[in-house]
């Protein structure tokens, strides 16, 4: 076969393949100035590669103390609510107040946040406070934010966590959350549950805020349209890779139905 056959039988079987692009994406190579036939298909939009989807934008992670009745946040992209399963006692004070200072330290105020972020693309993580104004709050008191925690948001928050069937049968405290934001207590949404109970160094429980921020919050992917199942599973084990496979134990992705 001459060198000029070949040229045209590779041609033409490029442009056969054309017609099937999940075949073939090989038919660019055909040089449409020089061959009728791409020319002609390159007309008619056979071979042209579909843009791919935009990316989601990031969620920026956000923190607030509320009230009961403000949660959760109007327009908010996603939230968490720091969640205890008590009011601080002289067995549980200390732990609750190292919870308070991983808090404090992981995320920005929202209302340092500038203006040009709708409210839509942040993630907040809530401390639940009956007294949000006060002037201790304002300046991250632990010990004022653990004493006038807000008992009775975390309580809802758990009882519609556990119509997702979500489990909370250690001490806590816990961080539980939702996306989009109305999944809150829908049995066939996700919930997203990180069980600190069996943390106890200010360090143990850093690691899981920083899997809350790092690995959960800043995936944009993740939390955009509802929990992505597989995307969370590989986090949590990339996760468990650089920090322990005991976190596995701590992290749970709950609702799923089938």
């Amino acid at each position: 076969m001459t060198y000029r056959r070949l040229a045209f039988a590779v041609c033409a079987s490029l442009t056969v393949l054309a017609a099937f692009p999940r075949l073939a994406v090989a038919q660019q190579d055909c040089d449409p100035l020089k061959d009728v036939h791409c020319r002609h298909h390159r007309h008619r939009g056979i071979h042209a590669v579909e843009p791919a989807a935009p990316a989601a934008r990031p969620l920026i992670p956000v923190r607030e103390y509320l009230k009961a009745t403000d949660i959760p946040p109007s327009s908010a992209g996603a939230y968490g609510i720091v969640a205890f399963s008590s009011k601080a006692t002289p067995a549980t004070r200390a732990k609750l107040i190292m919870v308070c200072r991983s808090f404090v330290a992981h995320f920005p105020p929202n209302d340092t946040v500038p203006a040009s972020v709708p409210v839509s693309d942040r993630m907040f993580t809530v401390w639940p406070l009956d007294n949000p104004r006060a002037a201790k709050a304002t300046a991250d008191d632990c010990n004022y934010v653990v004493d006038h925690y807000d008992l009775f948001a975390a309580e809802s928050a758990i009882g519609d966590a556990e119509r997702q069937q979500a489990s909370f049968s250690g001490d806590g405290p816990f961080l539980i959350g939702w996306s989009p934001s109305d999944a809150r207590g829908k049995p066939d949404k996700l919930v997203l549950v990180v069980d600190m109970s069996e943390d106890k160094t200010q360090s143990q429980i850093d690691r899981e805020f920083t899997f809350w921020k790092d690995k959960i919050v800043e995936d944009p992917q993740l939390w955009r349209s509802g929990f992505s199942v597989e995307r969370f599973r590989i986090a949590l084990h990339d996760f468990a890779d650089e920090y322990g496979s005991d976190v596995l134990a701590s992290i749970k992705l709950v609702g799923i139905t089938h």
